[in-house]
């Protein structure tokens, strides 16, 4: 079995307790098959909950080298899925077994946010329309910064979340309308 990253040769060793993987020595890298990580997913006493991405918890790890790597199980290739929810890398996943790549720091990095039990559900396709409206979402957020300049759009965000909670919204919305014509 070859590392993905460096094709060197992976060791047996334990990602969590009771999770078996196995460990590149060259790259730090770790190969979780699926199976594994259900098993010891479904012996898990509950879900543990996701700590919020601006605590002080380091969640990017070292950048890994990029390209085409291969499963170490069956050799097809894997597929980059992000993680979203405030992490900034992708995983990697084989479409045929779906074993799991985890680079150095990726396992850690999700434990500590409280995302390490959820690594099934970061490569379907809800989790990954999630990731995607996130990533839209703050794409325009920062147009419109850049447009707004910064001062005016703390303002409009201020406001926005202030009209959000009122209960009178829609008056307020249409005073505005009639008001800007």
């Amino acid at each position: 079995m070859d590392c993905p990253v460096d094709r060197g040769a992976l060791r047996r060793a334990e990602l969590d307790s009771g999770l078996p993987a196995f460990e590149c020595s060259r790259c730090d890298g770790r190969w979780v098959r699926f199976g594994d990580f259900l098993g010891w997913r479904e012996r898990q006493p509950g879900e543990v909950p996701e700590t919020p991405s601006h605590d002080s918890v380091a969640v990017t790890p070292e950048p890994s080298p990029t390209g085409p790597r291969r499963c170490a199980d069956c050799g097809h290739l894997l597929t980059r899925y992000r993680v979203g929810h405030g992490v900034a890398f992708a995983l990697d996943q084989c479409g045929r077994c779906n074993g799991v790549w985890l680079d150095a720091g990726e396992w850690e990095a999700l434990r500590g946010r409280g995302l390490h039990d959820n690594l099934h559900q970061v490569f379907g396709p809800g989790w990954q329309h999630g990731v995607r409206t996130e990533e839209q979402r703050r794409a325009t957020e920062a147009q419109f910064e850049r447009q707004l300049g910064a001062p005016d759009f703390a303002r409009t965000r201020e406001f926005g979340a202030w009209l959000a909670e009122h209960p009178r919204r829609s008056e307020v919305l249409a005073y505005l309308t009639w008001m800007t014509r």
